[in-house]
């Protein structure tokens, strides 16, 4: 009997050892995992689409400008390559841990490239946001962006049980924040100020503040908004002086098409136009009349009127479609990841570029005041397109550490 006890106890044993062995497999797997599919065929399908709008949106003005039709369109596909290759680098040989340790002084580098930026940068269309580098734009805003995540990921996963608290919650994050927003204020970049300050919203979100306290900053946020927008205006004016005409051309652009305003309402009116005339199925591919000298820079912020035109409601779906697939795939890496830091920065990442998109729609349709706001992977950038797919490289990185095969 004893013998028989011994001999079950035994055949019970090997069962455990060789689970023991398939999750030591998993363990392997997961560190050398493939990266989320979906979310790759997705990153691409955006980018070649857009690499199309571009060349159809630009095609008429880089004609007209450089006498070259491919002027555009040939600069962005090279970016797009270059961009591609180093998503696939940082996916494949970036390890995301390396980010956390480097985090602070990135972000303190960062800060100070967008504090030297108005007496040191080039002026472009009168606003001072870019350095020229070997005769190429860079914008350091857009590194700013990536660089606060990645500090508020850091500090949220370094000190999580302190984070209900609003000391040690959030106030580091606003600390974090408002030298951000005050470097882009310095610019006159408002369309990145307001995209760095829903960044610390959702963020904070993520952080697990205390309901109470987040209700206490969003309380004090938006009471301090409507002191500017009302009693404050001339706050609004000294910091940025073109806001409060873009308030004005915001509530009846049509009104301010004429010369003798100055024509300033006609950008937004012109995409409303294009908008209009697209319909269902849109005129065609390469057929929009207004990129023809009626839409300024159609290859730029307002790209999505164009795409609207020549592509119509039937396409606008489709592209609105993959961005929402490309938020679901981010967040579902996000919700998988092997870890809290890893976790919040892919959540990060994927909400800087659903906001972006969601700001640009709002600002074509004229559903937002227009602050130039670039559509990603659409709008013509070669440094911004750049560095929006090395972060996407670092969500597929995180990606390939958050697969696990169930044995």
């Amino acid at each position: 009997m004893a013998l028989k006890q011994r001999e079950k106890a035994a055949s019970d044993a090997r069962p455990e050892k060789k689970r023991a062995v398939r999750v030591n497999q998993n363990r392997i797997y997961r560190l050398i995992g493939e990266v989320d599919r979906p979310l790759l065929i997705t990153i691409i399908a955006l980018v070649c689409i857009g690499s199309v709008m571009i060349f159809s949106a630009s095609y008429a003005v880089a004609e007209s400008r450089f006498n070259d039709s491919y002027h555009f369109a040939r600069s962005q596909v090279g970016f797009a390559i270059a961009g591609i290759v180093v998503m696939a680098l940082v996916a494949r040989m970036l390890d995301y841990r390396i980010l956390k340790r480097f985090a602070y002084i990135f972000y303190v580098v960062v800060l100070g490239l967008n504090y030297l930026v108005p007496f040191f940068g080039q002026t472009v269309n009168g606003a001072t946001r870019w350095f020229v580098i070997f005769g190429i734009q860079f914008q350091p805003s857009e590194l700013l962006k990536f660089a606060l995540v990645l500090a508020c990921a850091t500090y949220i996963s370094n000190h999580h049980s302190e984070m209900r608290t609003l000391k040690g919650g959030a106030l580091p994050l606003l600390l974090l924040t408002i030298p951000a927003a005050g470097a882009t204020l310095l610019q006159s970049h408002l369309s990145a100020t307001i995209i760095i300050l829903l960044l610390m919203i959702v963020m904070m979100w993520l952080s697990g503040l205390k309901g109470v306290y987040f209700g206490v900053v969003m309380g004090s946020g938006l009471t301090l908004a409507a002191f500017v927008l009302t009693v404050g205006r001339g706050i609004i004016e000294a910091l940025v002086p073109q806001a409060l005409t873009r308030l004005q051309i915001w509530e009846n652009p049509f009104a301010y098409m004429s010369y003798e305003t100055g024509g300033k309402g006609w950008q937004p009116a012109q995409s409303l136009y294009a908008i209009s005339s697209g319909g269902f199925w849109g005129l065609g591919l390469g057929q929009s009349n207004q990129k023809h000298g009626y839409l300024p820079e159609p290859q730029n912020d307002y790209i999505f009127a164009i795409l609207c035109e020549e592509l119509g409601f039937f396409g606008v779906i489709c592209v609105i479609a993959l961005f929402a697939v490309l938020a679901y795939r981010g967040y579902h890496v996000s919700q998988n990841a092997p870890n809290r830091f890893s976790s919040l920065l892919a959540m990060g990442i994927t909400s800087q570029i659903i906001i972006q998109v969601l700001l640009n729609l709002a600002v074509v349709t004229n559903t937002f005041p227009s602050t130039g706001i670039s559509l990603p992977f659409f709008s013509y950038g070669g440094t911004s397109l750049i560095i929006l797919l090395a972060e996407m490289g670092i969500v597929l990185s995180i990606s390939r550490y958050s697969f696990i095969e169930q044995g």
